[in-house]
């Protein structure tokens, strides 16, 4: 018995004044649910062509900065099929929506993602419950502590977690990288300052007080020189 293929689709997000447009689906899969455009991929077409052919001819909009949001697994064994839709993000600043496809939506409408109606079509609900949201703007990196207070008292959302120790020190890794490269890029003093910030973060995670590691300085500094003559080593013989 032959099995039946696994589909690949492609939905949009498409975002504009905080608010992404949403159609009420017809036909038999997924009617009367609340969904976003998209459709089948074809043969050798990208992701990023997919939702803008997919948009264009179910909306009549061209999108612009379109870029990867997520991926749902979906699968309905006693309807004998199984979906794997990839979702995009979009901006599109001008145009108005027009149901192109009659046979697919019944109404379009923009709507805050939080309050998409329910039904929603299965892709679009798994992809919510994910957590994911066209609107976020993901970092994934540690910050000074007054910065998600910083963040909220200007209106936005700021989403956060306390790090595991092992966590924090390879984040502070990684902050060491970033402020150095800021420095380096923009060459002012105060870059350097939040090189040393992360610096005594480092040495207070493993319980070097700053007087110690000023200590372990002057030492390399007796033993090595410093770095005022500016020598520089061409080579050696």
């Amino acid at each position: 018995m032959e099995l039946p293929l696994v589909r690949v689709g492609v939905g949009v997000a498409i975002v504009r004044n905080g608010k992404v447009l949403i159609g009420r689906r017809r036909g038999s899969h997924g009617a009367d649910t609340w969904s976003i455009p998209g459709g089948h991929i074809e043969f050798g077409e990208s992701w990023e062509a997919c939702a803008r052919r997919e948009t264009k001819e179910e909306t009549g909009l061209d999108i612009e900065q379109i870029t990867f949001l997520g991926v749902t697994d979906d699968h309905d064994i006693s309807e004998g099929k199984h979906y794997v839709t990839i979702f995009m993000r979009a901006a599109c600043p001008t145009g108005e929506p027009v149901i192109c496809e009659p046979d697919k939506y019944q109404e379009l409408c923009w709507c805050p993602w939080e309050r998409i109606p329910a039904p929603r079509f299965k892709p679009l609900d798994h992809l919510m419950k994910q957590g994911v949201h066209p609107l976020a703007t993901y970092y994934g990196k540690l910050v000074r502590d007054a910065i998600p207070q910083i963040i909220q008292e200007r209106g936005d959302v700021a989403i956060t977690h306390e790090a595991t120790r092992e966590e924090y020190r390879e984040a502070l890794k990684a902050k060491l990288v970033e402020e150095v490269g800021e420095f380096l890029e923009s060459g002012h003093m105060e870059e350097l300052a939040d090189v040393l910030e992360v610096i005594h973060a480092m040495t207070a995670l493993d319980g070097v007080p700053r007087e110690q590691l000023q200590l372990m300085q002057t030492k390399k500094r007796d033993e090595r020189g410093g770095f005022e003559k500016r020598i520089i080593l061409d080579e050696t013989r």
